[in-house]
């Protein structure tokens, strides 16, 4: 190296400064995260390090006003990535890894600013004015330089280049670099996101018989509630010291509590569409090459009905909008931003529609989401552990920490008179052949074994993924389907939901597998995931805690 080349790289010491703070201070933090390994960490270091230097060599034959132009550039492209995953990792102490990173892109403004409340830090809010002040400070006081001459230097700047090249363009390598794989996994996500739009509306028109086997001269109803965020942790009805389901546990015999039931991922977009379809962690393609939960009751003849109070359609769509918009009629209520029991009225009038119809009703409530405080009404703020002193503090666990357990108690309480009043309702407006069933997409922890509230892959806990599964049937329909095997101790994922909600309703089609439903008298258990993980691993993990 010549004295020409060392004494650019000493004129540039606020340029070399600005991009070391841009590409190093993240991956020099990712030490902090709990979800990496050791050898984790050195590849995202070393990975970003020679990012930094090969930039950092390419700057010194670019002129003065190229260099403010690539710095802007780069603070731009830089800055939204890492705040969000530098905010994260200070907060939850994990790195958010791809499934997490994709959930994002399908968050909506309300439910961001309800997990802001929630988690709202202003440490973090002055880091990030800091951050963008300190930039524009360097770039603005970048000193003018002369360029260095490619002829000159040629294997320092082609070695910077194809080092380059190498780290942004390799998926092995360009996903340790954290603005890179942000962008990545978007236009990745886009791309899928339109393929599949595609695919799933192009086999609308392609033949695929499914017969319902359990005709009858009374109309079936079948409802479908899918609840959000809630953990049996925190349900009396599966032991939690609180009463926290008083009216379902009023039911008796006539309700159904499966003790032993997993969501297939904590995080509602992966499971939504592993459980609106017939795609598992084997057959991820089975989203557009098999039909979906609307698909086959359409085609059995059903009337299909979907009532959402989260989120849906419009500009902030997820990736399973295009399965839900299947449904024949829709009510789209999250935008009255109510409690949900705003659902009843629809609800009603759907059960006072043609009664010579089968109806499949498919409800999706925004049930235990956080914040909290707000997913029940006044009425139902009744918990407190300064009265009932059921809640220990410990280490993890201070006052702010139980007023939080107190909120979402109060929101499981509020969740159990929704389901128990949608029983009601349905015993007695419906034809008396209907059945039932509810469960949440996934759980939630909340400051079981450590200082945290929340769901997050990185952080995965049998909190977040051992869910109610809840089956109510009229006494007429449980008198036609004695071939049905209600066994509530089963071993079950509802990544199989759509073939156990096929068996209740009596449909068959050629990809229809009766060892995976829960009701099947020829039910096989089997290896359960949570994302890439078995149960067990998820069930070891939080015995570490």
């Amino acid at each position: 190296m010549n004295n020409s080349f060392v004494n650019a790289l000493y004129g540039k010491k606020l340029q070399i400064f600005f991009l070391f703070y841009m590409i190093m201070f993240l991956p020099l933090l990712s030490p902090l995260a709990q979800n990496l390994s050791y050898k984790h960490v050195s590849v995202i270091i070393i990975i970003n390090l020679i990012l930094f230097i090969s930039i950092g060599i390419l700057l010194l034959f670019c002129k003065s006003r190229t260099q403010k132009l690539v710095f802007s550039g780069l603070f731009i492209i830089s800055y939204l990535p890492n705040t969000i995953y530098t905010s994260y990792l200070l907060f939850a102490h994990v790195l958010l890894q791809k499934d997490s990173v994709i959930s994002l892109f399908e968050t909506n403004p309300e439910e961001s600013k309800e997990f802001l409340v929630h988690y709202f830090n202003p440490w973090i809010i002055v880091g990030c004015v800091v951050y963008i002040l300190l930039c524009f400070l360097i770039i603005w006081k970048m000193r003018v330089g002369k360029p260095l001459k490619v002829k000159e230097h040629k294997i320092a700047f082609f070695s910077a280049l194809v080092s380059l090249i190498l780290v942004v363009s390799l998926p092995h390598l360009s996903r340790s670099v954290y603005f890179v794989n942000f962008y990545k996994l978007f236009v990745n996500y886009k791309i899928r996101l339109n393929k599949e739009e595609c695919a799933i509306l192009e086999r609308q028109s392609q033949p695929y018989e499914v017969t319902d086997i359990h005709q009858d001269t009374v109309p079936k109803t079948i409802v479908v509630v899918i609840g959000e965020s809630l953990t049996r942790q925190h349900m009396s009805l599966y032991g939690y010291p609180r009463n926290t389901n008083p009216k379902l546990a009023g039911l008796g015999d006539s309700l159904l509590v499966y003790a032993d039931v997993i969501s297939p991922q904590v995080h509602t977009i992966p499971v939504l569409r592993s459980v609106l379809t017939l795609a598992d962690k084997d057959n991820p393609d089975h989203i557009t090459e098999k039909p979906s939960i609307f698909e086959l009751f359409n085609r059995a003849g059903y009337e299909t009905y979907f009532i959402s109070n989260q989120p849906f359609g419009g500009n902030f769509k997820t990736s399973y909008d295009v399965l839900l918009n299947l449904s024949k009629n829709i009510s789209n209520l999250a935008p009255e931003k109510q409690s949900d029991e705003i659902i009843f009225p629809a609800f009603k009038g759907i059960l006072a529609e043609d009664k010579k119809k089968n109806k499949l009703i498919l409800i999706h409530l925004i049930g235990n989401h956080m914040a909290y405080e707000f997913r029940y009404t006044p009425s139902y703020n009744v918990f407190n552990n300064e009265k009932d002193h059921l809640i220990q503090e410990t280490k993890f666990r201070d006052k702010k920490a139980i007023r939080t357990i107190d909120k979402y108690d109060n929101s499981v309480l509020y969740n159990d008179f929704i389901i128990s009043q949608l029983i009601s309702i349905l015993h007695k407006q419906s034809d008396k052949n209907a059945a039932l069933v509810y469960f949440s997409d996934h759980g939630e922890e909340v400051y079981e074994t450590r200082e945290f509230a929340g769901h997050a892959y990185e952080k995965v806990s049998t909190s977040m993924c051992e869910v109610p599964f809840l089956v109510w049937m009229s006494p007429e329909f449980r008198m036609q389907r004695q071939d049905l095997v209600l066994d509530t101790t089963r071993s079950y994922s509802t990544s199989d939901f759509l073939f156990s909600l096929s068996d209740l309703a009596g449909l068959h089609y050629s990809d229809y597998d009766d060892k995976r439903s829960i009701f099947s008298m020829q039910f096989e258990p089997k290896e359960r995931y949570v994302g890439e993980l078995t149960y067990d691993e998820v069930k070891g993990r939080s015995n570490k805690k």
